[in-house]
């Protein structure tokens, strides 16, 4: 469980410390951002389309709907499948929310507005149970937990309940003919996650090479910001 995302972790700091290693490539959220992001509320996160919702269960084995979670808080939704081996896929994204979780605990307004979703695509071996303790391990590995934004660990009941949801973000994930070696399905998808405002809208979605604590917690405080001044309430929207 969460142990494999430490072993991650660990191999990540090794390669960075021995650049010697030219065969992995590590995804830039595994290390500090070189390049200067943009200040915070100087830009525009244009709407890119609503955030749809769909049937999940909760760590409690609870359905309920997605859109449910969405509109409270500035969410940031993963989609993840807890044994991927690819560092730079659902290892990646974990870790980048688990950083985002750390360093907005120092910020109140950041975290009290903040919601972090964290939703397998592999119903079969990712039950409620399972996802409830991948979450407690990965949350539990901060000594101080109080002040972190919301965090929640999700799954659903069948392949037939998440790939909706999937299609709707046009989250691309495809089953390996493969399996691993203890029988468990592997999946070939492209990593995206989602940050979605509190109009239920899609402002922005981070691939590999843009997924960084520190991009996302600029581009919540841009959202920020806009609730406050009021001033750039109807961005124009695109399409992708």
């Amino acid at each position: 469980m969460f142990n494999s995302l430490l072993c991650a972790l660990a191999f990540a700091q090794g390669v960075l410390a021995e650049p010697s290693k030219p065969e992995v490539v590590l995804a830039p959220g595994w290390g500090k951002l070189s390049f200067e992001a943009p200040v915070a509320g100087t830009y525009d996160l244009p709407k890119i389309r609503p955030a749809a919702g769909g049937t999940i269960l909760d760590d409690a084995g609870k359905s309920l709907d997605l859109d449910d979670l969405l509109g409270e808080k500035i969410t940031v939704l993963s989609f993840i499948y807890r044994t991927c081996d690819d560092i730079n896929g659902c290892p990646l994204s974990t870790m980048v929310l688990h950083r985002l979780a750390g360093k907005v605990k120092e910020q109140p307004r950041l975290a009290d507005n903040l919601r972090l979703l964290t939703l397998s695509f592999d119903p079969e071996f990712d039950t409620p149970e399972v996802m409830k303790k991948f979450g407690e391990g990965i949350k539990g590995s901060s000594a101080n937990k109080e002040g972190a934004p919301d965090w929640q660990f999700l799954t659903s009941n069948s392949d037939q309940a998440i790939q909706p949801i999937l299609d709707a973000y046009q989250q691309s994930v495809i089953p390996d003919m493969q399996t691993q070696a203890d029988g468990r399905k592997k999946y070939s998808h492209i990593l995206r996650v989602y940050l979605i405002d509190r109009k239920k809208q899609i402002r922005n979605i981070y691939n590999v090479s843009f997924l960084h604590p520190d991009i996302l917690i600029n581009d919540v405080l841009t959202l920020l910001n806009e609730e406050q001044v009021g001033q750039k309430s109807n961005p124009k929207v695109v399409s992708l």
